[in-house]
This record gives C-alpha cells, sequence and structure tokens, in this order.
C-alpha cells in the first residue's frame, strides 16, 4: 500500500479559502472556549533573539471536543523590513487528536497568527467601545498594525484612524495605505496627539518599556494592548491599569507573566485577580463596560485557542476542496 501524500497548505491556498468573518466567528469561539475551560494548552514557550533583535512563539493544545490538537510556531525579526524581508513568518503542524497522525502543514508564514491577532484585538476593541468612538487610535505602523486598523475599524463602522509609530515615515506610509482602502487615515506626531483625538486605541508596537504616559489618557478610553506578548515587553504605565474600571485579559496566568497586567501587579497597584476573562465579556458573562467615563483596559497576550480554531478551520475547508 502506497503512503498517502502530506497535506501541505501554502499562504496562498490559505488566503483564497479563509474569509475575514469566518476568522472572526472562529477566534470569538476559541476566545470563549478557552474562558470556559475546554481548552487543552500547555504554558506557551517563547525564543528571544538579540543580534538581530527577535522571537519565536511556540504554542500547542487541543479543544476538549475537537479532532485534532496543533503545534504553532510564529517568529517575527524586527529588522527585516530595512533588508527587504517580511517581519512575520511561521507554520502550523495539525495532527489527528485520537491516533497522532499528521493531518497536515499549513504553511502560512504567520499569515494565521496574524490574523488571529487582529480578530482578538477587533473583538477585544468590540467588548469594551465606548458608546460613540470619535477615531481609532493605532500605536505602531507594521504589518499588526495595518491589520488592527483595517479589521477594528470593519467590524466596529469605524472610518476615522490616527497612527503613531516610532519612525514617523513608517507611519506616514501607513496612513496612505489606509487612505487606499478607504479610510480616513493620518498619521500623528505624538502618543498625546493619538490619545487627544481618539477614544479607542489599540497598541502593538514590541517596546521593551511603557510608551502610554498614565496622564495623556482620558476618561472614557477604551485601550486594547497587544504589544506585550513575551516576557520584557511593555507599553503601557501600569497607573493606567489601576485606574482602569474593567481589565479584561485573554489569558490571567499568561498575562500574570508577561503581559501588561504583570507589570501593574509586581508595582503593587493591582491585586493578581483584578481583571475579568475577555472571553467571558464576549459570552455576555461579564462585563466590558459600565459607562461612557470609564477608562477600560484590554490585555491580550495570545492564545493557542486562537491558533487551534484557525488551524482547524483551514483544514476543514482545504480538504473539502481536494
Amino acid at each position: 500500500m502506497s503512503a498517502v501524500p502530506l497535506a501541505v497548505y501554502e499562504l496562498s491556498a490559505l488566503r483564497a479559502t479563509l474569509s475575514r468573518q469566518d476568522m472572526l466567528h472562529a477566534v470569538e469561539q476559541a476566545l470563549i472556549s478557552h474562558a470556559d475551560g475546554r481548552i487543552v494548552a500547555p504554558p506557551p514557550g517563547v525564543l528571544l533573539f538579540e543580534n538581530p533583535p527577535g522571537d519565536c512563539h511556540i504554542k500547542s493544545g487541543y479543544a476538549k471536543d475537537g479532532s485534532v490538537f496543533v503545534v504553532k510556531l510564529a517568529m517575527g525579526f524586527y529588522e527585516n523590513p530595512s533588508r527587504g524581508l517580511e517581519t512575520n513568518n511561521g507554520l502550523v503542524l495539525v495532527f489527528d487528536s485520537h491516533t497522532g497522525k499528521t493531518r497536515a502543514i499549513l504553511n502560512d508564514e504567520g499569515w494565521l497568527t496574524s490574523c488571529r491577532t487582529a480578530a482578538a484585538g477587533a473583538l477585544a476593541a468590540r467588548a469594551g467601545a465606548p458608546a460613540r468612538v470619535s477615531a481609532l487610535g493605532i500605536l505602531g505602523s507594521g504589518h499588526q498594525a495595518q491589520l488592527q486598523a483595517r479589521w477594528a475599524c470593519e467590524l466596529l463602522g469605524i472610518e476615522r484612524v490616527v497612527i503613531w509609530g516610532r519612525a514617523p515615515e513608517r507611519a506616514q506610509h501607513l496612513a496612505n495605505a489606509l487612505q487606499q482602502a478607504g479610510l480616513k487615515a493620518q498619521a500623528a506626531d505624538s502618543v498625546e496627539a493619538v490619545f487627544a483625538q481618539c477614544n479607542l486605541v489599540i497598541t502593538c508596537t514590541p517596546s521593551t518599556q511603557a510608551i502610554v504616559p498614565a496622564d495623556v489618557v482620558r476618561k472614557g478610553t477604551h485601550i486594547v494592548a497587544l504589544g506585550a506578548d513575551s516576557p520584557g515587553k511593555q507599553e503601557l504605565d501600569p497607573l493606567l491599569l489601576q485606574r482602569a474600571r474593567v481589565l479584561m485579559t485573554d489569558d490571567r496566568a499568561q498575562c500574570l507573566d508577561h503581559g501588561e497586567m504583570s507589570h501593574a501587579v509586581r508595582a503593587h497597584l493591582i491585586s493578581d485577580q483584578a481583571d475579568v476573562s475577555l472571553g467571558h465579556v464576549l459570552a455576555g458573562k461579564a462585563r466590558g463596560r459600565f459607562r461612557d467615563d470609564d477608562l477600560t483596559i484590554a490585555d491580550l497576550t495570545g492564545l493557542a485557542a486562537q491558533d487551534i480554531a484557525l488551524a482547524t478551520l483551514a483544514v476543514q475547508r482545504m480538504q473539502a476542496v481536494d
């Protein structure tokens, strides 16, 4: 009996098969499943590189009611754009959870990780957004910043975006790209200028120190913090978490280890149980906002549940057309 060829799905095929709406739905259900304890996943592994700076995240797990388990590698090397290379790369290995046989290799080049992060950011933005969003602020100017702007604007019906980046020319380039996509986008010359115009802000930088001072954030603002996804990273002044009426986390243990929450807890500004689960907010079991003048924060570190959900969806869709 001849061996069945291993299914390897390339980025172009994945892009053609998975819609943004389907991925948003899958990630939302994944966040809810994780909060309800229906996901089995060990703590993520992280490889950190110094010269040149970069990281590789290793996440794995399975859904208790699913048929596969997943091992995902996603890496980012932050000097790659200056060399004409993409910042992100990666792949996803999918195995049968009953036999251990390899079901598929998703050679997504980091695209699925980018999409699941964009989906989680957009869902977290919706979960705590004030009733009227003046404009969406984006701190960051890379690939994920562009995805966050487009996915969040589409989900929430926002038209205006204000962008700040450490490299002003890249922030302006992103603003131009978003304008071509039909959004009213502009670059700002400071973090303060973003918060002066925006009451919904998504942070997605690789910063290792706080770039958002507490005194520039007004009441009624909702912040989605994505950057602190590995040890040593930080974007927010910990005092902001002390001020927040609602702090949502995708996973308490991860956020206590290396999220924004970890810095506030270590500074003895909040307790280690000051948060509510984003999944519970999405399921309607907890509130993401009580009043329009609340300061609310979502601290996201990235979940294996999201990778499991998109990998499962991808294999189902790809094998249906094989």
